[in-house]
């Protein structure tokens, strides 16, 4: 018996969430670094400064959209299957150029910003 048609995508998806979500809950509290400097640097034991907070918080902007984007888009993807409606070549491209499209802007608004 082989596997279904989406198994590998959908396997990846499931190991791209820890990831995925290990970048949110540091992009997370280094926010509140930002915003609650003094608590988040008390609860680190002075690790996350301020400055600290801010740089990483800017590094890890587009790193987390990213692959939040990529995460949502392939559960797009197999929803859409799921419903008989991705199948098609044509929906396939039509998310993949909507997830380089999307990756392009946030990557440039990183580096224009």
């Amino acid at each position: 018996m082989g596997k279904p048609p989406n198994y590998y995508l959908a396997r990846f998806n499931r190991l791209l969430m820890w990831p995925t979500l290990v970048l949110f809950v540091a992009f997370v509290i280094v926010g509140y670094g930002i915003t609650k400097p003094e608590i988040v640097n008390a609860l680190t034991g002075g690790v996350l400064t301020r400055s600290v907070s801010i740089y990483l918080h800017t590094v890890l902007t587009a790193p987390v959209l990213i692959l939040i984007m990529v995460h949502v888009l392939i559960d797009v993807k197999l929803a859409l299957d799921r419903r008989g409606v991705g199948y098609g070549r044509l929906a396939d491209a039509l998310l993949i150029a909507l997830g380089i499209i999307t990756s392009a802007v946030i990557v440039l608004l990183q580096v224009l910003i």
